[in-house]
Parts: structure tokens; C-alpha cells; sequence
């Protein structure tokens, strides 16, 4: 059931974090959207519920922008196993986000709604949503979201009839310490892809690069993972290598550094991670599956402008990039 992967996991304890997001792009390519709706609750003091709103714009890298702070009205509302959840005058529940936000010379205001009929993805083996082994737990319950409804900037409206995107919720103790992540359901012929290569960490000890992800074939998602536990991504470029005993998915995630966005989160403990963000990200695989006489081209999947990826880690890449602001 698509939703259950929405429902709410925080329970009130101090330690955690927890996110629900949506990501979408412009059918062209030319511009994408990212709504964020994060609960943080630090080791010490209050918990801290923000909203969060960032515009991607390809022909005009200057429009670029993202800004986040606490919600309009009262705090998040979160409720264990529960939708909606309610961040004060903004919601998120099944199948759809409402909220606004304004700061650093903008006003925002969003009203997305998408089918949630799809099947749900969990990136991760399951091994990693049972117990503590990971310390952060990703879910995809709407990976092939088609938004509908409207996105309002400082009073100039967008239209959405039916842009693709997807719908995602991340709970966890702590960050992984670096990563690469992209998602893309707007392939010709029905295919979806995502992919995550994440390094955490063992006490002070870096633990091994982990690379996995997943490609929708004929409806149904086929499970994949690296072939090995070497970095294949620098910032803004990725080469994905992901295979099972029957697929094969090689190719490249792409982002114009100027299309990318400087994000800061916190962990529960304070520690920073890095984000470089961007809804506007290109890719290019082919699938092979292997067949009586061995491996077979199938497919050549691409997108332009249409792949949803982030790269991250400890410190600030450096360049000059487009920040996520923090407002008051």
C-alpha cells in the first residue's frame, strides 16, 4: 500500500529527524520545483519543524533560489503512524502538499496533488528498515508522482498538468557522511529509475561506499546494486553502474553546476551536511538483461532537464552556487 511508507515514524524522542518531500520538472525540462516539510528533533532543546521551497530555472540560472524556515502559524503536528501531518497553516498528506512561505524578498505558495495508485519503492535492502543498522531510511511512496495543480512565485503563477516528479520520505538519527542520489520517471516507454551511493560511518571509522537503486520494468520494480564499493561520483556528474542476476543499468547523471542549489542540513547532534541539489539534472542509461545468449541491449533510457539528483557531504563544495536560505 502506497501510504503506509508516508506515515509518520517520529514518536517525540530527542535524535531524529524526519522529511517528506516533493520533487517536479517542467515536461521540457527548462525548470523543476522541490517542496521539503522536515521535523528535527535535537539531542538538546525543542524539536524544530521547517518548511522548505527551492525554484530550479534553466534559462535564467538567476532565478534560481530555495528558502526555508519555520511554518506559518503554530509548529508541525506529527502524530505516530499518522497522516496528515499539519505544519501549521501548511499539509501533507496522501496525494497531496499545501503550504506558503516568504523571506529573502520572495513569496511562495504551493497546491500539489498527484495519484497514489502507484506501486511504492524502498531504495534499500530490506535488511536496512529493520533494527538500527541504518541510520537513515529512505522511502519512495509516489516514485512516479504526476503533479497536477499550481506553484505561485512573488505573484507569477505556474500551471502543473501533470509534470513528473515523485514523493519521498526520509527518517533517520543522523545523515549518511556523503552521498549521490537521482530519481527520474520521465523516460519514454514507462521506465523509472533511482539510485543512491551513500557512505556512513562505524564510531569514527568511515564504513565502505554502498551503491544501490532500481529500475522499473513493464510496471514492476527490479532491485539493483553496484558491482563495487568505489565512489563513481564527483560533484554534478555520477557514473551509475547498478546490476542484479538479470539487469544491468550502466550511464550518467549529469547537472550544470550553475543548476545547482546549496543546501545545509543539520543532524539531530548539529552536525552539518552539505547538499547540492537540482531538479533540473540530466540522464542518459542503457538496460540490459541477460537472456539465453547472454546480455541484451533492451533499452536506452534519457532524460533532459528532467532527473531529480543531489550530491552531498561534510563540507560546502567550492564554487559559487545558488543557497537554500534559512529564514526566520
Amino acid at each position: 500500500m502506497t501510504e503506509a511508507d508516508n506515515r509518520a515514524r517520529w514518536d517525540g524522542r530527542r535524535g531524529r529527524y524526519e522529511v517528506w518531500f516533493v520533487t517536479l520538472s517542467r515536461p521540457d525540462g527548462r525548470a523543476g520545483y522541490w517542496v521539503r516539510y522536515s521535523i528535527r528533533a535535537p539531542v538538546s532543546g525543542p524539536p524544530e519543524s521547517r518548511l522548505w521551497f527551492a525554484r530550479f530555472d534553466r534559462d535564467r540560472p538567476d532565478r534560481t533560489f530555495g528558502l526555508n524556515g519555520p511554518p506559518p502559524g503554530v509548529g508541525a503536528e506529527i502524530r505516530p503512524g499518522a497522516l496528515p501531518l499539519l505544519w501549521g497553516h501548511a499539509t501533507c498528506e496522501a496525494g497531496s502538499a499545501r503550504g506558503a512561505l516568504a523571506g529573502e524578498g520572495h513569496q511562495v505558495r504551493w497546491d500539489l496533488g498527484w495519484d497514489t495508485s502507484q506501486e511504492p519503492f524502498r531504495i534499500l535492502p530490506p535488511v536496512f528498515y529493520r533494527g538500527l543498522l541504518s541510520p537513515t531510511r529512505p522511502y519512495s511512496p509516489n516514485p512516479d508522482a504526476r503533479v497536477f495543480g499550481r506553484i505561485e512565485v512573488d505573484g507569477e503563477e505556474v500551471a502543473l498538468d501533470g509534470w513528473p516528479g515523485q514523493q519521498g520520505h526520509v527518517e533517520g538519527t543522523r545523515h549518511a557522511e556523503r552521498w549521490a542520489w537521482a530519481a527520474c520517471s520521465a523516460f519514454d516507454g514507462g521506465y523509472a529509475v533511482q539510485a543512491l551511493s551513500a557512505q556512513g560511518r562505524r564510531g569514527p571509522m568511515a564504513a565502505p561506499m554502498l551503491t544501490f537503486g532500481g529500475v522499473r520494468i513493464d510496471g514492476r520494480w527490479v532491485r539493483l546494486r553496484g558491482a563495487g564499493r568505489r565512489r563513481t561520483w564527483t560533484l554534478a556528474s555520477w557514473d551509475v553502474r547498478l546490476r542484479s542476476k538479470s539487469y544491468r543499468l550502466e550511464g550518467r547523471v549529469t547537472a550544470d553546476p550553475e543548476d545547482l542549489l546549496q543546501v545545509r542540513y543539520l543532524d539531530p547532534d548539529d552536525r552539518p551536511r552539505w547538499c547540492h541539489n537540482s531538479e533540473v539534472a540530466s540522464s542518459r542509461f542503457l538496460l540490459w538483461e541477460r537472456r539465453a545468449g547472454g546480455w541484451q541491449e533492451v533499452a536506452e533510457l534519457a532524460s533532459d532537464g528532467t532527473t531529480h539528483a543531489e550530491w552531498a557531504g561534510t563540507t560546502p563544495a567550492p564554487g559559487s552556487f545558488a543557497l537554500h536560505r534559512e529564514v526566520a
